[in-house]
């Protein structure tokens, strides 16, 4: 319980930066040409920005997910990563990155991962307390490698 009291201390902190750092990546995923889609409703283009401009004060959080073409595309991507983790929780310090159709959506068809928003080809990251520019060159070298 001690280290629980010492950690929410520090939330408001963290809370800022893991939400700073996820709208720049979610900016730079939303123009990088392999990317078709951007889910961050910090994002102007996002049809839940008004919602989280209304009821969300100081940040959207840092978790976002992307769209790249294929399953085949977005596992690629998450081998070719460095710095991302990869496992299936969020919330860490440290960023993660999942492929929710082969992980936490594994268990539905196709029809189903459809109606769930979850696209074969579907992304998540949960942002991190890492150095923002190094996470974007990551990701830029996984979607270009």
């Amino acid at each position: 319980s001690w280290l629980f009291i010492q950690g929410l201390e520090h939330l408001p902190l963290r809370m800022k930066q893991h939400s700073r750092s996820a709208l720049e990546i979610a900016e730079f995923l939303e123009q990088h040409p392999k990317v078709k889609k951007v889910n961050y409703p910090g994002l102007k283009s996002d049809v839940n920005y008004p919602y989280a401009q209304k009821y969300i004060k100081g940040g959207c959080s840092g978790l976002l997910s992307f769209e790249v073409g294929s399953y085949d595309e977005a596992l690629q991507v998450l081998d070719k990563t460095e710095l991302f983790s990869l496992v299936v929780n969020i919330g860490d310090s440290k960023s993660i990155i999942t492929h929710p159709a082969s992980t936490t959506h594994q268990q539905l068809n196709h029809e189903e991962l459809i109606a769930a928003g979850v696209s074969e080809g579907l992304i998540r990251l949960s942002i991190g307390l890492e150095d923002t520019s190094d996470l974007i060159a990551d990701l830029t070298q996984a979607l270009e490698g």
